[in-house]
């Protein structure tokens, strides 16, 4: 009797250590909804907030990144069209307001990150401004998309020859009575017009920051004397306008990138590689092809976009 009773009580036991240790013991982790697995970006939830200038190149690239991340993961991108100079896109970036942005190298080394040292290569910047971008903001760059897009100053055919003008120094004599015009922040930002008449020793008499998009025709109607534009853009070719050699070497190299947020990227790790597909791809041609489509009026920067995307082979 007493045996069967010490072997109902270590059965007793036996049961309830088994009770204790399964109480104990971790129940398996269940994924989090709002964090995908890093190695599947279809599973990534949530929208991107994508600022865009009101510029051709920045709205046709806009819609490559958009449709890129969409084809490539869950995410959807919302374009926004209400901010317009990088510094407030930055400073908007900063406070968590938007995801992502478009950008060039030269701009965010001398308007952001207030580079004084002496000019840099092309590899350089890109390299100092990817670095000093994570570093001090948690802002991550893309591999550049593939041309230089820096500034150059334009005057018409007839002023050129009748001036006798190829560089930047020859408007010295004549800027005294002449009006320069730029985008619209070409007169505060230190890569443009502060650091360009500072390095040139050159004033104009009056310096108008203008929509981007009308200081072309007002160049051409004779309405400016000189024009300040991105090197990359059709009208210049389209106007016959004469683009002046920098012989100082002032602006700086102006690679195209996408610039997105660090949290993003800590949240969705794969967005740069997606991103990255079009890295080194557009070349100086390609973009100004793609201008003058979206200049022309004739076609959106969406089509745009997808047109040149399944050219490569990237939709």
């Amino acid at each position: 009797m007493l045996k069967k009773v010490l072997v109902k009580v270590c059965v007793f036991l036996l049961i309830s250590a088994l009770f204790v240790v399964a109480g104990c013991s971790k129940p398996a982790a269940t994924p989090s909804p709002d964090k995908p697995k890093v190695d599947d970006p279809m599973a990534y939830t949530g929208t991107i907030k994508f600022a865009v200038q009101e510029i051709n190149q920045t709205y046709i690239l806009a819609n490559m990144a958009k449709l890129l991340i969409e084809k490539n993961s869950g995410l959807k991108v919302d374009l926004s069209t209400n901010l317009t100079a990088v510094a407030v896109m930055h400073g908007a970036m900063k406070q968590g307001d938007i995801d992502m942005y478009h950008n060039w190298t030269g701009t965010a080394l001398m308007d952001i990150l207030k580079y004084e040292g002496p000019r840099l290569s092309r590899e350089d910047t890109v390299k100092y401004v990817t670095e000093k971008s994570k570093e001090k903001d948690n802002v991550v760059w893309t591999k550049p998309v593939g041309y230089n897009d820096t500034y150059v100053m334009l005057v018409r055919k007839e002023t050129a020859e009748k001036y006798k003008l190829k560089t930047n120094s020859d408007l010295a004599p004549y800027a005294k009575d002449w009006t320069l015009a730029g985008d619209n922040t070409f007169d505060t930002q230190p890569d443009a017009y502060p650091g360009w008449s500072k390095a040139y020793d050159i004033k104009f008499k009056k310096v108008l920051a203008m929509e981007y998009a009308v200081i072309y025709t007002a160049l051409a109607n004779a309405q400016v004397d000189v024009t300040a534009a991105y090197s990359s853009d059709s009208r210049i070719g389209k106007f016959g306008f004469v683009i002046l050699e920098d012989d100082k070497g002032f602006f700086p190299f102006y690679d195209s990138s996408f610039v997105i947020r660090g949290e993003i990227v800590d949240k969705y790790p794969k967005i740069v590689e997606i991103l990255e597909k079009v890295s080194g791809q557009i070349s100086e041609q390609d973009i100004v092809a793609m201008n003058l489509k979206y200049d022309d009026g004739k076609v959106k920067p969406e089509v745009i976009a997808q047109e040149f995307l399944k050219s490569k082979g990237l939709l």
